[in-house]
């Protein structure tokens, strides 16, 4: 399998630390994951450790099994659990860390997910990296390479004073962690490239991390924040070194648009295409009122025929309420300019089921996109739609999640509507969409659920089938109180021990100020 790595590797051979850093999916998603590759940069490339990459699909291993010291997860949705007990039942591996003596590796995880609620899953591991790692990897490697054979309790120990870094067995009342944040005075990206990854050979830049909109259902907004801006002179020496190697590269950030030199990166690019370079370029979604006419150009030239903006409500009351800032005006505005560009199509994105939405703000993102259609012959619009999840340390993790009934109709519903004007729209499926909001909000009583879910096979009907028996058997309160109840915003939340810069009050406040503009 060829692989090209953009950085020296760590070839000596007096390795002290033996680690394995572990994707819960197969090979060719995990080496399109910047998140899980840029980790694996940072411990691989210490002094007197060993780090091998790990999937589910992988064969062989570098390191024998019993030689590992660690295993480090990448977690970046809910379901990744199934791939993490997965690993671990490979490597015959005690799911639980109680169970885990001396002779097993510390196991530990980082990412999204256990930033956000990491309690329905934080029995599985020895240790949690909470929020950006770039500034406490080093320091929790250098702390279990030099202290290798001290006991499991005193490494952890140590590695409890790390900021950061959040220890499951050691919570009781009163126990906190911060969230650390990196300043971003460096531009990550993408260090090993395939042709065998999920988007091949494509070398990933991050312009930017947070976003400064905070949308009240958004993650990315809450846990990413503060906003910060990768250095232009930083990102223009990525593009170049990428170039070295690919002419495919992909521009990464919850809002990219919002550099300060967008534009300027934008059109460094275009001029390596005017001077004959055939490029790929892609971005995440776009953001309709913060597009220029230099990102669309770069695009189009960079082989782009369609973008995706998230709406995500159709009503410019419903935005409000979710504080998306985005009018009507604005979405005509960009579809206007993409046309303009060559475009061929857009990819619309919305939510189905936000706090306060009626049929009538369904009926009017059908509307919009009537009127788009009926302007623009032959441009092509996929409307695609998920239902709202509640996440942690957002405004509306204290919100109440319609029933699956009520959703499915609403999914039929937006559907039909959309055929009668020949528009197909895509809709998420609503029961798995209820599996997320359950551990998104859920606690430690989860846990054995979790390992009986997995043992059944991880589907769907496992995971009804084993609740009703757990429920039955009064070992869990009912999944509607987990994922259909509205909290109270005075209620004790499995999370509340991870401070954030926006703390509870403020989301109490927020929520607050929200609903009232309905």
């Amino acid at each position: 399998m060829t692989e090209t790595y953009l950085y020296s590797e760590n070839k000596e051979s007096n390795t002290m630390l033996n680690v394995w850093c572990c994707f819960p999916a197969v090979y060719n998603f995990g080496m399109s994951a910047l998140g899980y590759l840029t980790v694996f940069k940072q411990i691989s490339t210490q002094e007197g450790i060993f780090a091998e990459r790990i999937f589910t699909d992988t064969q062989k291993t570098q390191i024998r099994p019993s030689c590992v010291d660690v295993m480090a997860f990448s977690f970046s949705f809910e379901l990744d659990y199934l791939g993490i007990l997965n690993i671990l039942k490979t490597y015959d591996i005690p799911f639980l860390a109680k169970d885990r003596n001396e002779s097993y590796p510390l196991i530990s995880a980082g990412g999204p997910v256990v930033s956000a609620n990491p309690e329905p899953f934080a029995e599985f591991f020895d240790f949690i990296t909470i929020g950006d790692s770039e500034n406490n990897i080093n320091k929790i490697y250098e702390i279990l390479r030099d202290n290798k054979d001290k006991s499991r309790i005193e490494k952890l120990e140590l590695l409890s004073k790390v900021e950061g870094v959040y220890i499951p067995s050691f919570k009781k009342e009163g126990y906190f962690v911060k969230k650390p944040s990196s300043c971003l005075d460096f531009c990550v990206s993408t260090p090993i490239l395939t042709e065998k990854s999920f988007f091949p050979n494509t070398y990933i830049i991050e312009v930017e991390r947070g976003c400064p909109q905070s949308c009240a259902f958004c993650l990315t907004s809450f846990i990413n924040n503060p906003v910060r801006f990768a250095p232009y002179e930083e990102i223009i020496k990525e593009i170049d070194l990428g170039l070295k190697y690919t002419n495919k590269l992909a521009l990464l950030g919850a809002l990219i648009c919002s550099h300060p030199k967008i534009d300027d990166i934008c059109q460094y690019i275009i001029d390596k295409v005017d001077l004959g370079m055939e490029l790929e370029v892609t971005v995440s979604s776009l953001r309709a009122d913060y597009v220029s006419d230099t990102v669309l150009e770069m695009l189009h030239k960079c082989g782009q025929k369609s973008a995706t903006i998230a709406v995500e409500a159709g009503s410019e009351r419903l935005r409000k309420v979710i504080n998306k800032h985005l009018n009507k005006e604005d979405i005509l505005c960009i579809i206007d300019k993409m046309v303009k560009h060559g475009f061929t199509g857009v990819k619309m994105y919305g939510i189905i089921g936000l706090p306060t939405e009626t049929y009538e703000d369904l009926d009017e993102f059908v509307n919009l996109c009537k009127e788009i259609k009926q302007k623009y012959k032959g441009f092509i619009i996929t409307p695609s739609f998920s239902t709202f999840v509640q996440k942690a340390h957002t405004p509306f993790q204290f919100a109440g999640r319609e029933d699956i009934k009520t959703l499915e109709k609403k999914n039929e519903y937006i559907k039909k509507e959309f055929a009668k004007i020949g528009i197909k729209a895509r809709t998420s499926s609503v029961k798995w969409d209820y599996i997320q909001s359950l551990l998104s909000r859920g606690d430690r009583s989860l846990t054995p659920y979790l390992i009986e879910v997995f043992n059944q096979g991880g589907n769907i009907g496992a995971f009804k089938s084993v609740y009703k028996d757990f429920e039955k058997n009064n070992k869990l309160k009912p999944s509607d109180e987990f994922v259909l109840k509205e909290l109270s915003i005075d209620d004790e939340l499995p999370w509340d021990f991870i401070q954030y810069p926006k703390n509870k009050e403020a989301l109490k406040s927020e929520y607050k100020r929200l609903l009232a503009l309905q």
